[in-house]
């Protein structure tokens, strides 16, 4: 008779995000904004009692699942879910996981603690919890960064296709146009001169009416870096880097104001603007590259 094996252990990661609470929040609240550094979900019900359910693993298996269960939600303070880890048909661990958020001087202060039973074996605490913090550090990088002593922006992404791809989403007006901006906003180009000295203008349409014209003029394009002087008020500078990586692309995406009260203004809004930005886009590159 096999013995069956079951290890008890408690483990707690600390983190410290750059970013407002209701960003941090969002990233564990919000479907798409989670899907930035989780597993996709298939089922997403984020309320005390509800279920996600995400699946993934390796080209070619065998596949994870994911399965939780909210016990409590405290809004921008507190979570606590249970969950199950498989591998294939066998159950690799049943945890309580609880994050803390505690805002500090320098962004949000992040608490996971997880109690976990692993069994037979197949996954230890200790590759659970390095697992764990690779992961947090994903959520930090779908955050951005800024850099207050430059007034910087950044947000970094990974597009699963060939970089002429994403250069060419850049610079064919049809395709800039269903992503440029945030969620809902959508976009009437009226001149687009993509080369160095060449002049962008558009107007953004709000989802309530409201209507937004920009002048941009290119400083630097090519299919390794974008750089977009932004002319109309607010100014920045948007500078895209494109670099192969795994058969995909790497994209770098900083926003650089012009004065520190235009940064710590528009800081709370354009962190989120910008990642929902690039969400838009890796929508668009999923159907192009569908298409190819």
């Amino acid at each position: 008779m096999n013995q069956r094996l079951t290890t008890h252990a408690t483990f707690q990661i600390e983190r410290v995000y750059q970013a407002s609470l209701e960003r941090v929040f969002a990233a564990w609240s919000d479907r798409t904004a989670k899907a930035r550094w989780f597993q996709p979900s298939e089922e997403f019900d984020f309320r005390v009692d509800g279920r996600e359910i995400s699946r993934g693993g390796p080209s070619g298996g065998p596949v994870y699942t994911f399965e939780a269960h909210y016990q409590e939600i405290v809004h921008s303070e507190r979570l606590v879910y249970t969950y199950s880890l498989d591998k294939g048909e066998t159950r690799l661990s049943v945890s309580v996981a609880t994050i803390e958020l505690i805002p500090v001087s320098d962004g949000v202060k992040l608490i996971y603690t997880e109690q976990g039973a692993f069994l037979e074996g197949s996954d230890t605490p200790e590759m659970r919890e390095q697992g764990t913090k690779d992961m947090l550090d994903l959520l930090g990088k779908s955050l951005g960064k800024s850099n207050p002593d430059t007034f910087e922006l950044l947000s970094e992404r990974k597009f699963d296709v060939p970089r002429d791809l994403v250069y060419r989403a850049w610079t064919d007006p049809e395709l800039l146009s269903q992503w440029w901006g945030p969620n809902g906003f959508t976009n009437t180009i009226h001149t687009f001169d993509p080369r160095p000295g060449g002049v962008w203008e558009l107007t953004m349409h709000a989802p309530n009416g409201a209507s937004f014209p920009n002048r941009n003029v290119f400083r630097e394009i090519g299919p390794a870096r974008i750089v977009v002087q932004h002319e109309s008020k607010p100014h920045f500078l948007l500078a895209s880097t494109f670099e192969d990586v795994d058969g995909g692309t790497a994209m770098t995406f900083r926003q650089t104001f012009e004065t520190e009260e235009d940064f710590h203004k528009l800081k709370p809004i354009c962190e989120e603007a910008n990642e929902q930005n690039l969400d838009r886009l890796g929508s668009v590159l999923k159907k192009l590259c569908e298409s190819v």
